[in-house]
């Protein structure tokens, strides 16, 4: 660009097809800018005018750009302090350092790793780190797979990952924290720009296990209330007084989107799915589903309960189990009881320098893609004229 017009296109930009990214929506309306002019009766000049408009809102072709010189460099005019020179393109054009050819994931309280197993088969690619206070002796943490890392780690301390992840889960970790403010945030900082955390929780003391509305109205008076299950009434809040005093809460409040929004998170989702417990329903998927919700939960009653209980409860060792056998009975007998699990997911926002790095990294990207389809067509054009020449 030393001075003279860039020339325009040979194509006649009125029979361009817009960009798909610039195309408006269906519902959308086309804003169009009239003329305080009198209404010419020569076509041609309607022509000819609106084909300059065009020229002269979406082309340079109708410019001609007028550098200033000043030491040694060039810049857009006479007030903008920075050059376009072709120092600056090249300063501009720096490759930024290339990202992770891999996604990085991390499990917090991984369990038995049964999670982080199914990740690394859905997403080979990935690294998945799985942490947890203990290893199960017949876990899966024993195992030796090319992309998950078992690591015994306490997240209630201080995380010292040294490299940011795209994706942090936790599941199943209500009453796990004293601080869920402090734990959101040692998550955001240890996220990527752009990066999702997903936490998931269903805990049995924070209200969530309830009677399905449908199958109390249907089931008549008496079936289907709280009346039915006193010794679970019971259970819940004797687990919550407990939490309370050990000062590890156990609600679901910390997947209420204030305080990953507090944190700095946002694209704040929350997902709440009403599943049943029990072989009551009749749909045979949701029969399916609430047998291995009742299982569960009949297995998890006193390994949720007996430390709480025993520890900041009151309750003695035999007590707290007796209390358990009474929820077992309940759930055992009555029909019609659901669990709400609640799936919280957001993403830490991405900077300014950050959509810079990932556009060049998308551009570089679709440049070595187009250059290696101009080498492979090359490569098939010269294999047709060596055939033709044999």
């Amino acid at each position: 660009m030393d001075g003279k017009p860039i020339q325009s296109s040979k194509e006649d930009p009125r029979r361009s097809p817009a960009p798909e990214n610039l195309a408006p929506d269906e519902d959308q309306t086309e804003q169009v800018c009239t003329s305080s002019e009198p209404e010419s009766d020569d076509d041609s000049d309607i022509e000819s005018h609106s084909e300059a408009s065009i020229q002269s809102t979406r082309s340079y072709s109708s410019l001609t750009l007028q550098h200033t010189h000043e030491n040694n460099r060039r810049y857009a005019d006479d007030t903008y302090f920075m050059p376009n020179d072709e120092p600056e393109l090249t300063r501009l054009n720096i490759p930024p350092p290339p990202p992770s050819p891999t996604p990085r994931i991390l499990d917090i309280g991984t369990g038995p790793g049964d999670w982080a197993i199914e990740m690394s088969a859905a997403h080979p690619s990935a690294t998945i780190v799985a942490s947890d206070l203990t290893i199960f002796d017949s876990g899966v943490g024993h195992l030796a797979l090319p992309n998950v890392d078992f690591q015994l780690a306490d997240a209630r301390t201080e995380w010292t990952y040294h490299e940011p992840f795209d994706l942090i889960h936790l599941r199943g970790l209500s009453g796990a924290f004293q601080d869920w403010g402090a734990t959101y945030a040692q998550a955001f900082a240890h996220l990527r720009p752009g990066g999702y955390i997903e936490v998931a929780d269903a805990d049995p003391a924070g209200d969530t296990i309830a009677f399905s509305p449908q199958y109390a109205s249907e089931a008549g008076s008496g079936l289907g209330s709280a009346s039915e299950t006193p010794a679970l009434q019971t259970y819940a809040a004797a687990l919550r007084a407990a939490a309370s005093a050990a000062n590890y809460p156990r609600s679901l409040a910390h997947l209420n989107t204030d305080a990953l929004v507090a944190a700095g998170f946002v694209d704040v989702r929350v997902l709440e799915r009403t599943i049943p417990i029990g072989l009551w329903p009749d749909d045979m998927a949701e029969k399916s589903l609430g047998k291995m919700a009742l299982i569960a939960l009949l297995e998890g009653l006193e390994a949720y309960a007996l430390r709480p209980l025993t520890a900041h409860g009151g309750y003695g060792v035999e007590e707290a189990r007796d209390l358990c056998d009474a929820v077992r009975g309940e759930l055992l007998a009555v029909r019609g009881l659901t669990a709400r699990v609640r799936i919280v997911t957001a993403r830490r926002p991405i900077t300014f320098a950050q959509k810079r790095v990932d556009l060049l990294a998308r551009a570089m990207e679709r440049a070595k893609f187009l250059q290696e389809g101009v080498a492979v067509g090359d490569g098939e054009r010269s294999g047709e004229e060596d055939r033709e020449r044999g």
